[in-house]
């Protein structure tokens, strides 16, 4: 009953992490999309730059339209993939709860077999 014990403890950490990550994801993702709307609002023909190191460089509109809407795309797929490792060990968790009431179920049985023997045995 203690190792069942323990892989909840285990399953359970692992289970917070997700949680954060797929937190910061999603925060991620929300900053994206408003960079994205604010490159919808610029001309076509809107100079910007990007910090490389010590540098700025000059990027078309396009380009950076185009990378930030990939690293969208990339976000909501790990997103997605985090959402269905949080409904596994939603349901790991569950499994190995009701192993354990299971087990504690079935000890209760047998010590109250024995405490009915005893008491039996002792009349």
């Amino acid at each position: 009953m203690e190792t069942e014990v323990a892989e909840i403890k285990r399953i359970e950490g692992e289970y917070r992490k997700v949680i954060v990550n797929k937190q910061k994801m999603s925060e991620k993702k929300s900053e994206n999309e408003m960079v994205m709307s604010e490159f919808k609002m610029l001309d076509d023909e809107a100079t910007i730059f990007k910090m490389v190191g010590p540098v700025l460089a000059k990027q078309s509109l396009f380009e950076c339209k185009d990378m930030v809407q990939q690293r969208i795309t990339f976000i909501e797929k790990e997103i997605a993939r985090l959402e269905t490792l949080e409904t596994e060990f939603q349901g790991k968790v569950t499994d190995k709860t009701n192993a354990v009431k299971k087990l504690q179920a079935d000890f209760q049985k047998i010590v109250m077999q024995a405490q009915q023997a005893q008491a039996a045995a002792q009349q």
